[in-house]
């Protein structure tokens, strides 16, 4: 693709998008150019529990520190995009709300205008949809015709592409996978329990292990598990796993079972031709987490014989976020500005 330069004081330089991934533990921006180069990275921890003001500072901080790597201003800026978990208003720029932030009706447009005055553009999306558009243009879903994507982490996101592009549905949030009743003697409208996120994300995860623990059970996890607002990382997970507690392996299976059905359920319905696995619990617990999703997914769909289940995992690790919003920065669509 060939460079947009534009002309400012006299000077010239080519055309640059800053693609923001807020996420509930960290903040990943990157200056990208046009052909999908990122040219610097920027990463601080999110003021989770902070008010917008704090949350709009870390953001530019986080921007700020991606342009100085790549040695850029950012007056350079012709587009900007964030990521962002939870319900949200594309066509306004607004983050409805987010489970692992404080912050609701948040602005990202006035938020962000007024530090990137040359930016043309300035949109918000799901996190989850950006990182599998990121997934379909450029890593593990390219050339794919139709793709469902499914994030497992803190807790379960999800999108829908077809040929390339996003399916936001009737109601412009399509894909909340995560939402997604699998246990209807649980189910309760507004409550985590019985949904797919309740069962297979890390939050899911941590209150089965308390209850677990509660009942008397042991796991090495038992301190991280039990104090207050602690988040359980990969990480953690995997040292777990590699030291063989049994309590850990049961929580981590009835994730992978969870996973695996819901895939052949949507695989019975859609029937999709490839499921892309991301999220910390999807790339962190690596290739025996993916075999199990596979085995699951394989037992519980209803017919293969004209197509099987294809399932990959995420190639672009934590650069999908920020790839995502530089991509959909520079498309058409319903925009805030």
């Amino acid at each position: 693709m060939k460079q947009k330069t534009i002309k400012k004081g006299g000077a010239k330089f080519s055309e640059l998008t800053l693609g923001i991934d807020l996420g509930g533990t960290k903040i990943l921006a990157g200056v990208v150019d046009a052909t999908g180069r990122i040219l610097g990275r920027g990463k601080l921890k999110t003021p989770f529990q902070s008010d917008e003001a704090a949350l709009t500072a870390a953001l530019i901080a986080a921007a700020d520190a991606a342009l100085s790597e790549a040695g850029r201003t950012r007056d350079e800026i012709t587009a900007l995009a964030v990521a962002a978990p939870g319900p949200i208003d594309a066509a306004n720029g607004v983050l409805l709300r987010a489970n692992n932030l404080a912050v609701k009706e948040f602005s990202v447009h006035a938020a962000l205008s007024p530090a990137f005055p040359n930016a043309a553009t300035t949109r918000l999306e799901n996190d989850v949809r950006l990182a599998a558009l990121a997934e379909a243009r450029l890593g593990a879903g390219r050339g794919a015709s139709s793709l469902v994507a499914i994030w497992v982490g803190t807790g379960v996101g999800g999108a829908v592409l077809f040929d390339g592009k996003l399916w936001t549905g009737r109601n412009r949030n399509a894909g909340e996978i995560g939402q997604t009743q699998l246990d209807f003697r649980l189910a309760q409208p507004g409550k985590i329990d019985g949904t797919f996120e309740g069962i297979a994300a890390k939050v899911g995860m941590v209150r089965y292990l308390r209850r677990k623990i509660d009942e008397g059970e042991k796991t090495v996890l038992k301190k991280v598990i039990l104090k207050e607002q602690s988040r359980l990382r990969g990480s953690q997970l995997q040292d777990a796993l590699e030291q063989g507690d049994k309590l850990t392996q049961k929580a981590v299976a009835r994730s992978a079972k969870a996973v695996g059905m819901t895939m052949a359920n949507i695989f019975n319905f859609l029937s999709p031709e490839l499921f892309v696995l991301g999220g910390g619990v999807g790339i962190d617990l690596g290739e025996p987490y993916l075999l199990e999703v596979r085995r699951w997914a394989e037992a519980f769909v209803f017919t293969t014989e004209l197509g099987s289940i294809r399932i990959e995992t995420a190639a672009l690790g934590d650069d999908a976020g920020i790839l995502g919003a530089a991509i959909f920065a520079r498309e058409p669509g319903e925009r805030a500005s």
